[in-house]
């Protein structure tokens, strides 16, 4: 049985992670829809799920949840 105090950590689509990384690493929404062969008003709404879905209100917020979670290359 999980503790009490403890929160699942949460669980990212393959698409998500993508896009999280990329955003930690400085990108444009332009910029990973052109790397990713998707239209900027999807990665826009990519981004948004993600900042609601991890709780955060920009890119900083991603980057964090990534470094945290381990989702960057090193």
């Amino acid at each position: 049985m999980a503790h009490p105090d403890r929160v699942p950590p949460l669980v990212l689509t393959q698409r998500e992670c993508d896009i999280a990384q990329r955003v930690a690493a400085g990108h444009t929404s332009k910029q990973i829809a052109r790397e990713l062969g998707l239209s900027n008003l999807t990665v826009r709404k990519h981004r948004e799920n993600l900042c609601r879905k991890l709780g955060v209100g920009n890119a900083a917020g991603v980057a964090i949840y990534c470094l945290r979670h381990g989702l960057l290359a090193p």
